[in-house]
């Protein structure tokens, strides 16, 4: 009797569970993840609600996404063209350029502007602080009777905007191409850097609008621009609503 349980315990012992052949009907191999899924998944846009949050309308300053066209006339530039994209809702890039009889070439020139705080209140009335650069272009000269002149400015920016109205005061430097004492001496030239100011406001929506600026260097001798822009502006990848372009001043 003994022996007959010594042999079964043996027995069992050297019963081991049979492999699971995965091909086999009834296996459940585990699921290989869908590569079309994960590629869906992967491409989705990163959701940054900050990009979606109320900001002031702005002369200087465009949204996250979004595409600006600017048509301007006025002196001494007698009309320029220009084009920004904003990003971040803090930073603005692009060009600006034009080309008048006499000249060879288009003067093109970058512009920036960089929107340090943003900030809209419950009641509608905003504030925008930040600066920007921008460039005064030129009619074409002789150079072989006079130098060329250029100016650049370089400005601190407030705003105040409400509704369908912003405007602001711009603070800074400008710095400039001055012609030397000699009067006769009309080539030669000394570059400075002088206070530049002035005032700008916008009336319009967040696609369309129109805009006055008016900016000082005084200088030895003080230049003086005005201008007068229409833009349009284009949401390209912004983060907020589309749309904007009827219902008037809202």
């Amino acid at each position: 009797m003994q022996a007959l349980l010594a042999l079964s315990l043996v027995a069992l012992a050297g019963v081991s569970p049979a492999p699971v052949d995965a091909d086999a009907p009834g296996s459940s191999p585990d699921p290989e993840p869908d590569a079309a899924a994960v590629s869906e998944a992967s491409a989705e846009p990163i959701d940054i609600p900050y990009l979606r949050r109320p900001v002031p309308r702005s002369a200087r300053f465009l949204d996250h996404g979004v595409i600006g066209l600017r048509v301007a006339g006025g002196t001494p530039h007698r009309y320029r063209l220009g084009l920004q994209v904003g990003l971040f809702d803090h930073l603005s890039v692009g060009f600006t350029a034009h080309w008048l009889p006499g000249q060879r070439a288009p003067q093109v020139w970058p512009v920036g502007s960089v929107a340090i705080w943003r900030w809209l209140g419950p009641n509608g009335v905003g504030v925008n602080v930040g600066a920007h650069y921008r460039p005064v272009l030129f009619p074409p000269v002789d150079p072989e009777v006079e130098f060329e002149p250029q100016a650049h400015f370089g400005l601190g920016t407030i705003e105040v905007a409400a509704g369908w109205l912003s405007a602001g005061l711009d603070v800074g430097a400008a710095h400039n191409r001055f012609a030397v004492v000699d009067p006769e001496d009309r080539l030669s030239f000394r570059r400075r850097a002088v206070f530049g100011g002035g005032v700008f406001a916008r009336a319009g929506t967040r696609r369309y609008g129109v805009s006055f600026d008016a900016l000082a260097a005084l200088g030895p001798e003080v230049l003086l621009v005005f201008e007068v822009a229409v833009d349009v502006r284009f949401g390209a990848f912004e983060d907020r609503a589309r749309g904007g372009w009827v219902g008037g001043f809202r």
